[in-house]
């Protein structure tokens, strides 16, 4: 169960439907608007409610970086809490628009990711900062086979991600909320929730049937991906 939020009533809700469906897992993303210490300090209270009130509940939860917020900030904040149910979701391109590039992202993630949003993205240039917008698989500028590779092998034992999520999302953009200049306690901006602005009523019957397709083709990429990563998987391994 996904929720848009990280609020008391937010979290209730979404707990309450993920205890009522059967689900495994709550994912959540703070939007709030403040300096930087103030926001981190109002999500830090966020998830103590989430651990102090559901941490017996059964449910594993996420944080999803999710454009404002960088990567060693999250690691802090999950790291902070002390939750053991409490891990990072990571998304292939909204580390973008907190000025921070995929592979250098997931490098600092990579110790507390469980879950994946997998999608691919233009990466845009904004005056001090870098936005994104989201394309059909195998034609933006995320590393996608590098991504994946560094994914599938976290982990000794086990796998340590658990779910992976295909987010085809062509035509969302995401503008630029962390920038080059920015001093130790940056202005966050509220933002809505994300969503991609649907055509007019006599082009939606056509963008429904390309989104049919953008789906389809973005699993016949990340298999195509997977199979090159297997084969050369194997071919380590015997030579």
């Amino acid at each position: 169960i996904e929720t848009s939020a990280s609020d008391k009533a937010s979290i209730d809700e979404a707990v309450a439907i993920a205890l009522k469906t059967g689900a495994s897992s709550v994912r959540f993303y703070p939007r709030y608007e403040g300096n930087l210490r103030d926001v981190l300090s109002i999500i830090a209270n966020d998830i103590a409610y989430v651990r102090e009130t559901y941490q017996d509940s059964g449910l594993t939860f996420t944080i999803e970086q999710h454009e404002d917020l960088k990567s060693h900030e999250l690691v802090s904040l999950v790291k902070e809490s002390e939750m053991e149910s409490l891990s990072l979701l990571f998304d292939f391109a909204n580390m973008i628009n907190a000025n921070e590039h995929p592979i250098d992202a997931l490098k600092t993630m990579a110790p507390h990711i469980t879950q994946v949003h997998i999608k691919d993205a233009l990466i845009v240039k904004e005056p001090g900062g870098l936005g994104h917008k989201a394309c059909i698989s195998g034609q933006g500028d995320m590393p996608f086979k590098a991504l994946l590779t560094h994914l599938i092998c976290l982990g000794d034992d086990e796998p340590q991600v658990t779910a992976y999520g295909l987010e085809e999302e062509v035509d969302y953009y995401a503008p630029a909320f962390r920038f080059e200049d920015e001093d130790d306690n940056p202005w966050i901006p509220y933002r809505q929730m994300s969503e991609t602005p649907l055509p007019e009523n006599h082009l939606l019957d056509a963008r429904l049937r390309k989104e049919k397709e953008d789906a389809i083709n973005q699993i016949n990429h990340v298999r195509n991906v997977l199979q090159q990563i297997k084969q050369e998987a194997n071919h380590l391994l015997n030579h």
